[in-house]
């Protein structure tokens, strides 16, 4: 008689509580801005975020400034490929630039700071990655309106 065994029952990562790191791209078209942004995160209860992002500015009106933002998004259907968010952020550059009809970029001390919606689409093949779109619309204390295109990519590290 052969021993026999128990089958082995590898337990595999939950990602429904994790800690992200996201890198992403954006254009701000009101300032000209292309700011390089990199984001850590939290992720509870299958699909809560909230994260805080640093940022700088290499080209636009805004050239040579960093910033910081803080948000929260709702990131639906879990386990699923294509996963929509929505969501909103805060965030603030130390001074208030803009530019005149010919182009020519002027800067004050000025803070300026925002207060956007956020919308987009998440498409993760597997939990641990995913690349995203979104699009921010709200308004900075310039008084502007304010809008966003944005284009990054995540990776998460499960908690549980």
């Amino acid at each position: 008689m052969l021993p026999t065994t128990a089958p082995v029952h590898e337990e595999r990562p939950n990602f429904e509580n994790a800690l992200f790191i996201e890198a992403s791209t954006s254009f701000i078209p009101i300032a000209n801005d292309v700011p390089l942004m990199i984001s850590v995160g939290v992720r509870f209860a299958k699909l809560h975020e909230i994260w805080v992002r640093g940022g700088y500015m290499p080209t636009g009106d805004d050239i040579r400034l960093g910033f910081g933002a803080i948000g929260y998004r709702a990131v639906f259907r879990p386990h699923k490929l294509v996963r929509p968010f929505f969501g909103g952020l805060f965030a603030g550059v130390p001074e208030t630039c803009t530019h005149d009809s010919m182009g020519q970029p002027s800067c004050t001390k000025t803070p300026i700071f925002i207060i956007a919606a956020t919308g987009g689409v998440r498409i993760e093949p597997v939990p641990w990655f995913g690349v995203n779109a979104s699009l921010s619309f709200g308004m900075d204390t310039y008084p502007n309106p304010f809008g966003m295109v944005e284009l990054g990519v995540s990776f998460a590290l499960p908690l549980t």
